[in-house]
């Protein structure tokens, strides 16, 4: 099981049903109680949606129902509807919640929600992580580059050259300009004339690293910095 944990906030008017909710959220390994509100109201007064990754959110209560609060949030986190009515479900997932859960909450099907949660939670910053990008002038252009396409970067004289899923593109640069644009995390440096993305490498040995197919040199000096950028023992 992944070891992320999710921001929660519990909202429920009942205090016997908050109390059951915080406790299941408390001894779940993912998930972080942060708050407990009684009513949306308290919801909209104090909490920021970039805050928090997931609301357990009871449908029936005063003031401002369930509905009513999704409806008055401009960005909404994850959202685990819960109810003792079988009949909302229908119009929940019209506001696009991760799950609904039915009164009284068994913990095993709760643990299923909060599997949905983190699922989802992955899959978005998978997307995020996915479309990180720099721009290149190429041939008097500028093109946008996912960091995600480029395989290795290549020195070839005042230029540089990126070889990426399917094309190339030629930029005039130098490879000490060039590796700053790239983030340290994902690529690494391995010779005078190569950057490689750590997430393409497929072996390496004590001279030379293969990825996508293709052998590339590894300067003796670089060796101990990728076996700890991949962490290798």
């Amino acid at each position: 099981m992944s070891n992320r944990k999710l921001r929660s906030i519990v909202v429920d008017d009942s205090e016997i049903q908050r109390t059951i909710v915080a406790k299941l959220i408390t001894n779940h390994p993912n998930l972080e109680l942060v708050a407990e509100y009684r009513n949306g109201v308290e919801v909209l007064k104090n909490v920021k949606s970039n805050e928090i990754d997931v609301i357990f959110l009871d449908v029936e209560m005063p003031l401002v129902n369930g509905f009513d609060l999704l409806s008055s949030m401009e960005h909404t986190p994850q959202i685990v509807l819960i109810s003792s009515d079988p009949s909302y479900a229908l119009k929940a997932f019209d506001f696009n919640v991760t799950d609904y859960l039915l009164k009284p909450i068994d913990e095993a099907r709760f643990n299923i929600a909060v599997r949905k949660t983190l699922d989802a939670s992955l899959n978005k910053a998978k997307v995020v992580e996915d479309d990180r990008h720099i721009f290149v002038k190429s041939s008097l252009q500028k093109v946008k580059v996912k960091l995600t396409d480029i395989k290795w970067v290549e020195a070839l004289g005042d230029y540089v050259r990126l070889n990426l899923n399917d094309s190339s593109i030629l930029v005039l640069s130098s490879m000490k300009s060039f590796s700053q644009k790239l983030p340290e995390d994902d690529f690494l440096r391995i010779h005078k004339s190569y950057i490689v993305n750590l997430h393409k490498v497929d072996k390496f040995n004590s001279n030379s690293v293969e990825l996508c197919g293709e052998k590339l040199p590894l300067s003796r000096k670089r060796k101990t910095e990728l076996k700890e950028a991949l962490g290798a023992a």
